[in-house]
């Protein structure tokens, strides 16, 4: 019997796991729980074959933080990470994190209990890419890499020669990558395209960036 544990905050998305779960022959609740820092503590105390990880919860720690340190401490436990959010982000953090599928709530064309099975029997599941987001006047896959370091700074509010000094390069160099961005996108200011990027949960504030931002110009 597969033991489940099911991590998410939201009520109505918890539940639709729990029910798959308590439906399905060979799958057993192991818990259901709102915070990601809690599911360490879970799993050093209780036996869990499988976690449905949310990416943002109750807690310190996001979701794909705390599978990462699950997967240290405990890496024959199968961990798939469940989101609704396209945060760009997320399908290489959650890589870097080592575990073991991914699956985006409402676009994925797999339903959950394909991943699981497969997961389950040693396969990787993951999308190819970060679903496609629309903008005013283009598209998120239009945007460099340089770009959405720029773009997730200015989202979580900071001043130009603030992410100047978060990434290493000039005040000059991140007003040519916003004007360069807003062109993209279609949006008229920096206040506009936060918020437009941020409602369409392309960038969600305060996500972490990769350890070490590279220099950029």
């Amino acid at each position: 019997m597969t033991k489940v544990l099911v991590v998410d905050d939201q009520r109505i998305a918890r539940e639709y796991m729990e029910r798959i779960i308590s439906d399905v022959n060979g799958y057993e609740l192991a818990g259901s729980i709102t915070d990601a820092d809690f599911a360490v503590l879970f799993c050093e105390r209780q036996p869990v074959d499988l976690i449905l990880m949310d990416v943002c919860t109750h807690g310190a720690k996001d979701g794909i933080e705390a599978a990462a340190e699950i997967k240290k401490l405990h890496p024959r436990i199968k961990i798939i990470i469940v989101t609704s959010m396209v945060e760009q982000s997320f399908l290489k953090r959650a890589r870097q994190a080592k575990v073991d599928s991914f699956w985006y709530k409402d676009i994925s064309p797999e339903d959950l209990l394909t991943i699981m099975n497969r997961t389950m029997a040693g396969e990787h599941m993951f999308p190819n890419e970060t679903p496609l987001v629309e903008f005013v006047a283009g598209t998120s896959n239009e945007l460099s890499e340089q770009q959405i370091r720029v773009l997730r700074l200015v989202c979580d509010g900071l001043e130009y020669s603030e992410i100047a000094k978060r990434l290493n390069c000039t005040v000059s160099n991140v007003k040519f990558h916003v004007a360069n961005i807003l062109q993209i996108t279609g949006y008229s200011n920096k206040v506009q395209l936060a918020v437009a990027v941020t409602n369409k949960r392309f960038i969600i504030p305060d996500i972490p960036m990769e350890k070490k931002a590279p220099v950029i110009d």
